[in-house]
């Protein structure tokens, strides 16, 4: 969740997406979707030993 919060403050494009689905729901709903994203893209990246990709995740 904090990581969530940071990105959502500081990148354009995880901003963009934050606020086209807090457009639809609860900010909390929102901000626990970012959350959910970086963590399964951190499992990925772990998994097949890869580098975060920004707009795979969120594109």
């Amino acid at each position: 969740m904090e990581a969530a919060n940071y990105a959502v403050r500081f990148d354009p494009l995880i901003r963009r997406w934050y606020d086209r689905k807090r457009a639809r729901k609860h900010r909390v709903v929102a901000i626990k979707a970012v959350a959910h994203k970086l963590a399964r893209a951190c499992y990925h990246m772990l998994y097949e030993g890869t580098t975060f990709d920004l707009g795979r995740a969120f594109g």
